[in-house]
Parts: structure tokens; sequence; C-alpha cells
């Protein structure tokens, strides 16, 4: 009997391992043509968005991605090879065989003169091998084609942008036409440059507009940033037949202009406040404080010496409660809003339009309405009015040209996106990720193309550090002293006493045979 079931455990156990690799192996088959993955992280920070699918899904001809990466290269940018293969390799799947990925290795000469000649730019850097020390010239950027047109990432240096870089650049390829934003001049709006500005000009066409005359036909949305002298009345008019024939207009508004230097404000008016009222709200010149505000440095004196603080800005608001169910805020978890003006609806406002708030201020929020801005109180301490939360950003909708009279025009539906302070398109603000995301995610809306919403916010994140009270802290601190050291002692003994038990069953065993 015993020999009889040994061979039967060794026949069934040859047969368990047999079917286990055969399991393996047609599980391995089948994820060869099927690729799938479950993102468990959050905003599914580790694989592609919907935008990007439906981008890839919809291409009408073959891509081709070129990648000219160096290998072998030092951490952290050989680690970055890797993750740039999984992430293409996602695209490949997700473009239904119109996505085709070459890796090319630029230390072949041949390869080396391709790469610089499509714009992919060497770098020199320092590696370390066995046996010496070199500067290597290396390469990490890629080049897209598509339909005989080609867009260049000379190189591939921030991850956590890799997906929004990529697609935005299939996007450009893919799209029949360049959208068009016009920034209307004139009146002492912020100037076209740094960060946000560029960002604009990589995805779409940028015109002056001049509200002397009509807007052109070409103009696909209207932005006007930061002005600081008044509209005339007939270009508060253009702006009217603009909004009234269905098309969207942007206002980033600042009703007081600040002294950084001397942390000075003075109020502005532009006539846009009387325009505003007209279609049911208004942005009152106060400033919303916050408690959970930005941090800045603050530099003293005492006698010889100069100490720097880091202090609480109550100036700088960051704003965490976005609207989940608006595309353009959907994804972002928390914005700055620097010298923000609250956005309130009137009292009697027309029905036709309705007003949805896309970020508020948090509960701790206050209005302050006094002319100096100087850092260094604490929000306590200041004087102000009125509870939070403000409405700080928002969008009108609805059919603008039934508010004006005897226009004939025929009904359309409109966009009016309001954002209460114009200091978040300056170039010391625009360069947080978080502000440009979401200024970049208001352009795009308003010209009524989603796709890149959802890929820049995965960037934009705020996870900031929760505190923790000081019985807490202690708790944790001794547990992590005391706790250890007794569970794995706790552990060896809980170990020993098995074995010893085990031994002295397996004594009484051989002692009753």
């Amino acid at each position: 009997m015993d020999q009889r079931a040994k061979r039967r455990a060794i026949v069934f156990s040859w047969t368990g391992a047999a079917a286990l690799l055969g399991a393996l192996a047609a599980a391995n088959l089948l994820a060869y043509f099927i690729f799938e993955r479950v993102d468990f992280s959050a905003n599914h920070a580790y694989s592609i968005s919907k935008g990007t699918k439906d981008l890839l899904h919809d291409l009408k001809d073959t891509l081709l991605i070129k990648v000219y990466y160096t290998p072998r290269l030092p951490p952290p940018y050989g680690l970055g090879r890797q993750y740039l293969k999984d992430l293409l390799a996602e695209y490949k799947s997700a473009g239904r065989g119109r996505v085709q990925v070459e890796f090319l290795d630029p230390d072949q000469e041949k390869i080396r003169q391709q790469a610089m000649e499509s714009g992919v730019a060497p770098l020199q850097m320092s590696v370390m091998g066995r046996d010496k020390f070199e500067i290597k010239q290396s390469f990490m950027g890629a080049v897209f084609f598509y339909k005989g047109k080609t867009e260049t990432i000379p190189v591939i240096s921030a991850l956590e942008n890799l997906e929004y870089d990529l697609t935005r650049r299939i996007k450009k390829l893919s799209s029949e036409r360049l959208m068009t934003v016009g920034f209307v001049a004139g009146h002492g709006e912020t100037p076209a440059q740094g960060p946000f500005f560029e960002h604009v000009r990589e995805q779409m066409s940028v015109e002056a507009v001049s509200l002397d005359k009509p807007v052109a036909a070409g103009v696909d949305a209207l932005w006007i940033v930061g002005p600081r002298a008044p509209f005339k009345p007939v270009e508060i008019e253009r702006l009217k037949a603009w909004v009234d024939e269905g098309h969207s207009l942007g206002l980033l508004l600042s009703r007081r202009s600040v002294d950084l230097q001397n942390f000075l404000t003075r109020p502005l008016a532009t006539g846009l406040e009387d325009l505003l009222s007209q279609w049911g709200v208004e942005v009152p010149d106060a400033f919303v404080v916050d408690a959970q505000a930005e941090k800045i440095q603050l530099e003293s004196t005492r006698g010889f010496f100069s100490t720097i603080s880091i202090v609480d800005y109550p100036f700088l608001p960051i704003a965490t409660a976005t609207n989940k169910d608006h595309p353009a805020v959907r994804g972002l978890q928390a914005v700055s809003f620097p010298f923000a003006h609250p956005i309130r609806v009137l009292p009697g406002s027309h029905s036709g339009l309705t007003y949805t708030s896309l970020v508020d201020s948090s509960k701790s929020s206050a209005l302050y309405t006094q002319t100096m801005v100087q850092p260094g109180p604490a929000f306590d301490t200041l004087p102000t009015k009125d509870q939070g939360p403000f409405s700080l950003a928002g969008v009108l909708e609805g059919d603008f040209s039934q508010l004006t009279p005897a226009t004939g025009a025929a009904p359309h539906a409109g966009r009016v996106i309001i954002v209460g302070t114009a200091q978040q398109a300056q170039p010391q603000f625009s360069d947080k990720p978080a502000s440009s995301a979401f200024l970049l995610n208001l352009l795009e809306w308003s010209l009524q193309d989603e796709t890149l919403l959802s890929i820049r916010s995965k960037s934009a994140g705020w996870r900031p550090i929760r505190p923790l009270s000081a019985a807490i802290v202690l708790l944790v601190k001794y547990s992590l002293i005391f706790f250890l050291p007794m569970a794995l002692a706790g552990t060896g003994l809980w170990l020993r006493s098995r074995r010893i038990a085990a031994r002295q069953f397996l004594a009484k065993t051989y002692d009753a045979e």
C-alpha cells in the first residue's frame, strides 16, 4: 500500500506540474496578443488616459514613433528608457495596428547622425564604468511621423509629464487644422510671454485681437488676460456680439494691481464690471485670504544678522475644492490663486444664464479690503469680513443674445469663463504645474477640445502631509522603538516553541513504534 501511494503521489505531482506549466504557457501566449492592465493608483497615474486612447483609436493613417534613447545610461536616465518603452507599448496597443514604435541605438554613427538631423538634441553625460570614467554623448528624444508631417521631442526629461508630451504632439500632427485663440490687446493686458503662453503656442495658433474692429472669422475663442485700462463702449458691444453668437470668452480679471516690491495695491476699473453685472455676476473689489495658502520666504534683519523664515501668505490661497463633474478641473487637486477676488451671482440675475463654480476657496477663507498686502501677519489676525468658501473661477453658460434687445440673433449657447485673478498668467506664478494645467485646461475647454484635459491634470497633484497631534507622534515614535524589537523577539520565541513541540511529537511517535 505504501509503494502504491508513493507511485500515485509521484504521478499526480508530475501531472499537476505539467498542467500548471501548460496553463502558464497558454496565459503568456494570450497576453502576447491581448495587452490589458489594471491601474489602482490615484488618478490612474500609471496608465494612459481615455483622451489618449480616443486620439489613437481615431488615427486615419500609420503613426511612426522613432525613439533615439542611448541604452545602458546611469540612473535615473536608464530607468526612464524602460518607462518610455512600457508607455509606448500601451500606445501601440491602443492604436490597433496604426501605431509603430522603433527604438534605435544612437551609439551607431549612422543612427546618431539621423537623430541630430531630426532635431533630437545630444547631451553630454558622465558615465562611470568598471575601470574608467568618461563623458559620453547621449540621446533621449523621439520623433513622430504622420501623413508627411513630423514632430520632435528633443529631450525627454520630465517623466511625470511624459504622456502629455507624447499625446500633445500626436494631436498636433493628426489635427486637420490648428485651433486659433485670440488674446485681446490694447488695454494694458498681461504680455503674451512666460511659461503659460509658451505652452499655448506649442499646441495652437495665437493671434492678437484688437476690438477696434469686429473679431476675425478664424478666431475660435477669445480671451482677455489682466486688462488695466478701460474698454471703449464700442469694444464692449463687440464683446457682447461675440458671446451672443455662441462663442467662448475667457476673462482673467484683477480688480486691483499689486506692487510686489512694496506690497501695495490700487484699484482697477476696466468697464468689464458693468458688462458682468448685465450677465448677472460680479467680481467685488476685495481679496480672498485663506488659511490654506502658499508659504513664502520672509527675510528680516536683526542688527548685523539676516534671517530667513518660512511663513504662510494668506493672499496666495491654495484651492482644493474643484468641481469634480466638470472636465476642465476634474483631475486637478489643488490650484494656487494669487491675489484672487471672489465671483458672486447677483440677486435676481437673469434665469436664462447658468453660473457653475469650477473652483472654490476653503471654508477657512474670508474677504480682505485693505490696501496693504504685507506678508507676516497670520491669517487669524487680518481684518477680514464674510466667511468662505467663495467661488474663485466659474463659467456662465446660456443664450446671451436674449439679454441684448432687438438683436434679431438666432439663439446660441455661449460660454463666459471667469477667473477672479489675472496673476496666474504672470511668469512668477504660471510656472507652477497646477496653475499652468488649470489655465490650459480652461483655454482648451473654451475651444471645445477636451482631449488633453485629463492627461495634463495627472502631473498636477497636491498631496500634503497631514499634520499629526503630539500624542500620535509620540505613540508612533515609541511603537517603532519598542514594538518592532518585541514583535521580532516574540516571533522567534513562538518559532522556537513550535520546533520543540515538533521534536517532542516525533520522539513520542518513534517511542510508540
